[in-house]
């Protein structure tokens, strides 16, 4: 019992932290100054085919 009570609660953790990335589409341009106005980093993926 304590083991699935652990794994449904590591599988809720990893299903929230999926659900909360959103991706921005445009140009480098356009991601560096929305970024500079809500001070956060840029995360440039060069790897994913979507």
């Amino acid at each position: 019992m304590k083991k699935s009570l652990v794994a449904v609660f590591a599988l809720s953790l990893l299903a929230g932290s999926a659900a909360a990335q959103v991706w921005f589409k445009g140009t480098v341009d356009e991601a560096v100054a929305k970024a500079k106005a809500e001070s956060k980093l840029v995360l440039v993926d060069f790897y994913s085919d979507g």
